[in-house]
């Protein structure tokens, strides 16, 4: 009955466990990434303002003349169609249209860092999943050397006190096997919450350790967002400049005189700019351009610092993790199955094989520090680069 109940409860596991790419392909419709994308294209109405041709304006007006035996009827109409001359309508669209990439671009620059994000909560989950796994394995271990211990004390070949000392590793693997099924379901609810929707468990393989790819970082969408506002900036300079100008507008005007007869012609408006050129707003972009300037330099010198140096930790990591893999591993395994056979033959006393075991699954853990180190870093460099 428990073996039927135990094949339920894995089926059902590994039907609800999601894998990365499960997880990031639901998540990149959430709410989150959702209002960023509303965000962004609320822009595009920018442009579509900047291209529209302004309207024109009205007036009309009614007057009565009455006094001195006299009386008429006053009456005015004209219309006026102000003109974007100096090229203000393409500065102003270009000035949107950059704008517009800009948002996008920081848009896409958002989307690696949330991918970055999910994938190291992701693989910090599977990481205290495969943690629960090799506590399984170590108390699995210590319940079948004290089952050994407890046949052997029945027929008097054992001590009581390595019976108890069986009995205490038992008991202390049980707790180190409940403290992580904790930390894993903890860390699945931390993921869970950052991707919007309940996730169940986690399915990969941790020790699949994905390849750094090198990029040119001068292309990233952070840098060229920055390239993209600078060009917004610099139209809305030429923008302003043109308003700085005198200001033309045409127009077509009529009038009813006294006497009954109508005038008609046209006109033309212009702004006079002498006190005021929009020298204030001009600064102002001047300003804005120089420190997104100083942006660009230091945001791409810091990239190529932090890739480079996650190059190189990742590399260290790598080299220390096949080292174990190939070497230490495979030796401290022997050992431990040297030291349960020894122990069995009485050649090693309990305290000396559980030394070995205790040293044994202290390397699998550490392997799997080692593995969640590289998962961080590639991650952190995910979360700049993209994949």
């Amino acid at each position: 009955m428990k073996r039927i109940l135990l094949a339920l409860f894995t089926s059902f596991s590994m039907v609800n466990a999601e894998t990365f790419e499960d997880i990031l392909e639901k998540s990149i419709n959430n709410d989150l990434i959702k209002s960023k994308y509303y965000e962004v294209m609320s822009y595009e109405g920018d442009i579509i303002k900047a291209k529209a041709l302004p309207n024109p304006e009205g007036y009309i007006s009614f007057e009565r003349l009455m006094g001195n035996n006299t009386s008429g009827n006053l009456s005015e109409f004209h219309i006026l169609q102000p003109l974007r001359l100096y090229g203000q309508r393409k500065y102003q669209t270009n000035q949107a249209e950059k704008e517009f990439q800009h948002q996008k671009l920081n848009f896409e620059a958002f989307k690696n860092t949330y991918t970055g994000n999910l994938y190291t909560l992701f693989y910090e989950a599977l990481y205290n999943k495969y943690l629960y796994e090799i506590a399984q394995e170590e108390m699995k271990t210590s319940k079948q050397i004290l089952d050994f211990i407890k046949k052997t004390y029945q027929l008097g070949e054992t001590t009581k006190l390595d019976l108890l000392r069986g009995e205490k590793d038992y008991k202390f693997t049980e707790v180190k096997l409940n403290l992580s099924k904790t930390k894993y379901e903890e860390s699945v609810k931390r993921l869970s919450g950052f991707v919007g929707f309940d996730v169940k468990d986690v399915e990969g393989d941790i020790n699949q350790i994905r390849q750094i790819k090198d990029k040119d970082l001068t292309t990233l969408p952070q840098i060229a967002a920055i390239n993209s506002k600078m060009e917004s900036l610099e139209n809305a300079y030429k923008f302003q400049k043109a308003l700085a100008k005198p200001q033309i507008g045409v127009g077509f005007i009529t009038r009813e005189q006294t006497t009954g007869k109508y005038s008609a012609g046209l006109m033309l408006t212009f702004s006079i700019p002498v006190f005021y050129k929009n020298l204030g707003e001009i600064v102002n972009i001047q300003n804005q351009k120089a420190s997104f300037e100083k942006l660009h330099n230091y945001q791409l010198e810091n990239i190529k610092k932090t890739t480079a140096t996650i190059k190189e930790s990742y590399n260290i990591l790598k080299s220390q993790l096949e080292e174990i893999d190939n070497k230490v591993l495979p030796d401290m395994k022997a050992q431990l199955s040297l030291a349960e056979k020894s122990y069995k033959l009485r050649e090693l006393t309990l305290f000396e094989y559980l030394t070995i075991k205790s040293q044994y699954y202290e390397l699998l853990r550490y392997r799997a520090d080692l593995l969640m180190q590289i998962h961080k870093l590639y991650g952190e460099y995910v979360a700049i680069v993209g994949e």
